[in-house]
C-alpha cells in the first residue's frame, strides 16, 4: 500500500487510505459507532486493541449493499506532541467519487472530533478565512517555513460570489483530510510581500500547497478561475490530497507500510461490541491467536482477487436482478390496468343486462306493447273491413253488367223479359273481373300471360326478372290469372291514355288509382285493390326497400334500378296474395308503365 522511502505507491481505484490527528475525544469513536450501528447507518463488526494499554484502538465496520458495499478499518493511536493519531482504510465495491460517495472519514464520524493539523493552526474541517487580517506575519510559517503536517488548498477569488460547484465537491471529499484557507486581495497582496516568488498566492486561482517534506516529490498543483469548473482538475487534487495523507514517512505521523498493515489487518484480540454485526457474509477473518498476521495477510491477498470476480459477477446479478424487477413491475402495471378493465366491463355489462331487463318488463308491463297491439288489431280490422268492401265493390259491379245486361236485351226483344229461355240469367253469376272479355286471350298459365302481354299490351314494359311460375298449380291459379290479365288490360289503357292525354287535369289520369276508381268496372277491378306506395316502415327498412327495388332502363334512373312502391294486390285471402309491382313513367322518358314483380307477397312487417 505505501512504499518506505520514494513515495508512496499508487492505490486501487476502489482503495481508501487516509491518516490525521484529532483531539483526545476521537479515543470515545466506539460510543459514536455503535449508535451509528443501532440507527442503521453502518454495520459495527468487531473491536481490538493491543494487549497491556489503551492505545492503539481498531474498529472495523461496513454499510452499504451491492455495488455500494464498503468495508473499513479505523485505528486510532498516540500522534505526536501528545496527541491522538487516526488511519483510515476502506474498500469499495467500485471507484471512489468525489460527487456520489461519501468520504470514510466522514462516514465513520471522525470530523466530529476536532481534526487539525498537527503542527498548524488551522482546521481540516472548518475553513480558515483569511479576510480582512492586519497582521499576517504567521502566514509565513505556513506557507514558507513548513510549520505544516497537512496539505492546505488557498484560492483568491471574488469573495461575493458563492463558493464554485467543484469546489464545494472538494471539499466535501477532503474534508478532514486537507485545509481550507480562502484569501482576500488585501491579504494575499500582504503575504506575498513577505514569501519568496516560488511560494506566493495566485491571484483569482486556487493553490494546493503541500507539506514541505512532499515538495521533492511532486510540485503544488494551481486551478486558474478559468478551469474552476472543470471537474478533471479538482480530481487531480483529490488524487494529491489522498497520496499524501497515506504516506507519513516524511511528517509527524511516521509509519511505514508494514505498520499500516500490522494495525489494519492483525490480530488485535478482536471482539465483538454488539449483540447483531448485521453484516451478513460481510465478516472479517481474525486469528485465533496473537500471531498468524503473515497467514491472514496471504488470506486477505487471495481473498482480494476473490472480491473483484464476485463483486463483477453480483454488479451483474444486481443489474440483471434490476432489469428483471422493472419487467415484473412493467408486468404488474399491465396486469392491474387489465383488471381495471376487467372490472370496468364486468359492471357495464350488468348494467346492460339490469337495463334491458328493466326495458323487457316495461315493455310487457307498459303502455307500449298495449298501443303495438291496439295498431295491429287496428290494421287487422282495416284489411277485414278492406277485404268486405272490395266484396260489395265486386257485388255491385256484377249487378250493374246484369242491369245494363237486361236492358240491352229488353232495348232488343221487350218480350224476353230479361231472362233466358231456360229462366236463368243471361249472364252468369259470378266475378266479372274473373271472366276473359270478348276476344282476349286464354293464357294456360303466368308464363303465357307474359307472352300475350308482350304481344298484346305495348304500352307495358316486362323486367326480365318476372317470374311468376311460383303462381301457377294453385287452388286459385286460374281465378289470378284473370284478374291478372285485367290489371295488367287497366294499366296498359291508363299508359296509353295518360301518354296521348292534352288534358292533364283530368281526374282519372292523376295516377293509376284514379284510373281504376273510373273504368276498373269494366274489368271488375276495385280502386281499393291498388296501392300509390309502401309504408314508411317498408320505406326505410333496408331489407323491405331491397325486395322491391328492381332494374329499370337507364333512361328512367341513371343507377339502373328503381323501388317500385306501387303495386296492385290480385288477392287479399290465402298465405300466397300475390302481388303485381309497377313503376309509372308514363310521363317520364319510356311513356309507359313498368312491372317490376309479379308473385306472391314480398317480405314485410306483417309477414316477419
Amino acid at each position: 500500500m505505501n512504499g518506505d522511502a520514494g513515495g508512496p505507491a499508487p492505490l486501487r481505484r476502489t482503495a481508501f487510505c487516509a491518516a490525521g490527528h484529532a483531539d483526545a475525544s476521537l479515543r470515545d469513536a466506539e460510543r459514536w459507532l455503535v449508535r451509528s450501528h443501532e440507527s442503521g447507518e453502518l454495520r459495527l463488526i468487531d473491536a481490538g486493541r493491543e494487549p497491556g494499554g489503551d492505545l492503539p484502538r481498531r474498529w472495523r465496520v461496513s454499510w452499504g449493499q451491492g455495488s455500494a458495499a464498503v468495508r473499513a478499518s479505523l485505528v486510532v493511536s498516540r500522534g505526536a506532541d501528545g496527541g491522538n493519531a487516526f488511519w483510515v482504510y476502506a474498500e469499495a465495491a467500485r471507484p471512489w467519487s468525489i460527487r456520489d460517495q461519501v468520504t470514510p472519514v466522514q462516514k465513520l464520524g471522525l470530523l466530529e472530533g476536532g481534526l487539525r493539523d498537527s503542527r498548524g493552526v488551522y482546521s481540516l474541517t472548518e475553513q480558515n478565512p483569511l479576510v480582512g487580517l492586519d497582521d499576517v506575519e504567521f502566514l509565513v510559517h505556513t506557507f514558507a517555513e513548513g510549520m505544516r503536517d497537512s496539505p492546505v488548498l488557498v484560492y483568491n477569488d471574488d469573495f461575493g460570489r458563492s463558493l464554485p460547484s467543484e469546489l464545494v465537491r472538494f471539499r466535501n471529499a477532503t474534508r478532514g483530510l486537507c485545509g481550507l484557507l480562502p484569501a482576500d486581495d488585501s491579504v494575499r497582496d500582504r503575504v506575498n510581500a513577505l514569501l519568496p516568488a516560488d511560494r506566493r498566492i495566485p491571484a483569482r486561482a486556487a493553490r494546493l500547497y503541500l507539506p514541505p517534506w512532499w515538495v521533492a516529490h511532486e510540485p503544488d498543483p494551481v486551478i486558474p478561475q478559468d478551469r474552476f469548473a472543470r471537474p478533471g482538475d479538482w480530481r487531480k487534487l483529490v488524487d494529491a490530497v489522498l497520496r499524501v495523507s497515506t504516506w507519513r514517512a516524511g511528517g509527524a505521523i511516521r509509519m511505514t507500510g508494514e505498520a499500516w498493515q500490522a494495525l489494519l489487518f492483525d490480530p488485535m484480540h478482536d471482539r465483538r461490541v454488539t449483540a447483531d454485526a448485521r453484516g451478513g457474509m460481510l465478516h472479517w477473518l481474525p486469528a485465533a491467536d496473537d500471531g498468524g498476521a503473515r497467514v491472514l495477510r496471504n488470506r486477505l491477498s487471495a481473498a482480494a482477487e476473490q472480491e473483484d470476480v464476485a463483486r463483477d459477477q453480483a454488479d451483474s446479478a444486481a443489474e440483471a436482478l434490476a432489469e428483471r424487477r422493472a419487467r415484473a413491475q412493467r408486468l404488474r402495471g399491465r396486469e392491474q390496468r387489465a383488471q381495471r378493465s376487467r372490472r370496468r366491463l364486468a359492471e357495464l355489462a350488468v348494467r346492460l343486462r339490469r337495463e334491458r331487463d328493466e326495458a323487457d318488463e316495461a315493455l310487457r308491463s307498459g303502455s307500449v306493447p298495449a298501443a303495438w297491439r291496439a295498431a295491429r288489431d287496428a290494421e287487422l280490422e282495416a284489411e277485414l273491413y278492406a277485404a268486405e268492401l272490395d266484396d260489395v265493390e265486386d257485388e255491385l259491379l256484377r249487378l250493374r253488367h246484369r242491369i245494363a245486361e237486361r236492358e240491352r236485351v229488353a232495348d232488343e226483344d221487350p218480350g224476353a223479359g230479361g231472362t233466358s229461355s231456360d229462366g236463368g240469367s243471361s249472364v252468369e253469376d259470378g266475378d266479372p273481373g274473373d271472366a276473359p272479355p270478348t276476344g282476349a286471350p286464354d293464357p294456360a298459365d303466368f308464363a303465357d300471360l307474359l307472352t300475350a302481354v308482350r304481344r298484346d299490351l305495348p304500352a307495358l314494359r316486362v323486367g326480365p326478372q318476372v317470374e311468376p311460375s311460383e303462381l301457377d298449380g294453385h287452388r286459385r291459379s286460374a281465378q289470378w290469372l284473370r284478374r291478372t290479365w285485367n290489371v295488367l288490360v287497366l294499366l296498359d289503357s291508363y299508359a296509353r291514355d295518360r301518354a296521348a292525354a292534352t288534358d292533364h287535369g283530368r281526374l282519372d289520369l292523376r295516377g293509376f288509382a284514379h284510373y281504376v276508381r273510373v273504368h276498373g268496372g269494366e274489368r271488375g277491378i276495385s280502386a281499393t285493390s291498388v296501392a300509390s306506395g309502401e309504408t314508411e316502415m317498408v320505406v326505410n327498412t333496408p331489407r323491405f326497400r331491397n325486395a322491391r327495388t328492381f332494374p329499370v332502363p337507364p333512361e328512367v334512373d341513371a343507377s339502373g334500378h328503381a323501388f317500385f312502391g306501387a303495386h296492385v294486390k290480385i288477392d287479399r285471402s290465402g298465405g300466397v296474395a300475390p302481388r303485381l309491382h309497377y313503376f309509372d313513367d308514363t310521363r317520364g322518358p319510356t311513356a309507359a308503365v313498368h312491372i317490376g314483380y309479379l308473385g306472391p307477397h314480398l317480405p314485410s312487417p306483417e309477414s316477419n
